[in-house]
C-alpha cells in the first residue's frame, strides 16, 4: 500500500460567492459538465440555471462556482509489455496535462503493470512530473483493478476537494485480485470524477489475431482475448467512468495520446461546481440517486450518478 497522501488545498472560490465549508453539516459536492448539444461547453450558467435532485427530490444549491476549482489529479497510467512501443507517446502525453494545470491543483502519478507502483506524489513541479515519467519501464500484465483499488482506498484517501483520475490502458485486466465492483464501489466512495483514455478497440483487433494463432496451433484461447471477456471490460469501465461523472475517451477517435489527455484537462478546466445540503438527513449508509438538470435549452448536463450516505448499513449497488 501507499504511504498516505498529503491534504491538498481546499478549492478557492470568488470571494462574492465562496464555498461555505461546514464541518458542522455534510455537504454534497458535484462537478457538474455542461455542454451544448452541438457539443461544445456552456459557459455562462449561474446557479439558477441549475436544478439539483437528490432520490427525486429537489435541493437548494448552497454554493456555485464556474470559476476553475483546484483539483488533486491522479494518472493512472498502464505500464504492462505491450505498451512498449507508445511509452514516448504516454510520456508527451502526461507532461502536457501537467503543463494545463493551474499553481492550485496537484498531480499524482501511479504505473501499472503485474503491480501498482507510486511514482510521485502530490506536486505541481513539472521537472518532477518529467523525471517521474522518464522511469516508467513497460513489462509484465495488466493488472489494472489492483491498481485502482490502491489508488481510492490509500492514495486518495484523505484528500478533500475536487478529484479526478485519468487511466490510460490498452487492454484488460489479465490478473487482478480485485473485482470491477470492488473498484466501483470505492471509486463512489472517493467522489473522484474518473475518465478513462482507452485503447481498447486496439486491443481487441489484437485478440482477434492472436485467437487465429492459437486455434492454428490447436491450444485453448486464454480468456483475455475472447470477445465476452472483452465486452465485460469494456462495460465495466464505462461503468466506472460514467458512474463517477467522468467518460470514456477511445484513443483512436484522437489524432495522438496528447489530445485525448487535453480533452480532460479542458473539461475539469470548465466544470460547474455546485454544493448542497441534503433534506434527507438519514445516516443510513444508503446509495443516493443524482440528478442534476440545466432550465435552459439546448444545455446538456452531467454529473456523478449518486453517492452512499454517512453510516454503516450495507449499501445497495449503483
Amino acid at each position: 500500500m501507499f504511504a498516505p497522501a498529503q491534504d491538498p488545498k481546499p478549492p478557492v472560490s470568488p470571494d462574492d460567492q465562496g464555498f461555505k465549508l461546514s464541518v458542522a453539516v455534510s455537504q454534497v459536492f458535484l462537478s457538474v459538465t455542461a455542454r451544448s448539444y452541438e457539443g461544445g461547453f456552456y459557459k455562462g450558467l449561474a446557479r439558477e440555471d441549475f436544478q439539483v435532485f437528490e432520490d427525486g427530490v429537489e435541493q437548494e444549491i448552497l454554493n456555485f462556482a464556474h470559476e476553475a476549482v483546484p483539483v488533486s489529479v491522479v494518472l493512472l497510467i498502464d505500464a504492462s509489455g505491450s505498451t512498449r512501443d507508445i511509452q514516448s507517446s504516454i510520456r508527451r502525453a502526461a507532461l502536457s496535462f501537467a503543463k494545463s494545470l493551474g499553481n492550485e491543483d496537484q498531480l499524482s502519478i501511479i504505473q501499472f503493470n503485474h503491480e501498482p507502483r507510486l511514482i510521485l506524489e502530490w506536486t505541481n513541479d513539472l521537472e518532477r512530473v518529467q523525471l517521474a515519467l522518464e522511469r516508467i519501464y513497460p513489462k509484465e500484465r495488466t493488472f489494472m483493478y489492483d491498481a485502482l483499488f490502491v489508488t481510492f482506498d490509500d492514495l486518495l484517501e484523505g484528500v478533500s476537494g475536487k478529484k479526478a483520475v485519468i487511466l490510460l490502458t490498452d487492454g484488460v485486466d489479465t490478473g487482478s485480485e480485485i473485482t470491477d465492483n470492488e473498484v466501483l464501489d470505492l471509486a463512489v466512495r472517493s467522489e473522484a470524477l474518473v475518465y478513462v483514455a482507452s485503447k481498447l478497440k486496439e486491443y481487441w483487433a489484437g485478440a482477434i489475431q492472436t485467437r487465429s494463432q492459437f486455434f492454428r496451433l490447436g491450444r485453448p484461447v486464454p480468456a483475455a482475448f475472447s470477445d465476452d471477456y472483452i465486452l465485460q471490460s469494456k462495460r465495466a469501465l464505462d461503468r466506472l467512468a460514467n458512474t463517477t461523472g467522468g467518460r470514456v475517451l477511445e484513443a483512436e477517435a484522437f489524432s495522438n495520446l496528447t489530445q485525448v489527455y487535453q480533452e480532460v484537462a479542458d473539461e475539469l478546466k470548465n466544470q460547474y461546481y455546485i454544493s448542497y445540503i441534503p433534506i434527507n438527513r438519514a445516516t443510513d449508509g444508503r446509495w443516493r440517486e443524482l440528478e442534476v438538470r440545466a432550465k435552459r435549452t439546448g444545455v446538456s448536463v452531467k454529473t456523478r450518478a449518486g453517492y452512499y450516505a454517512a453510516g454503516a448499513s450495507p449499501p445497495e449497488t449503483p
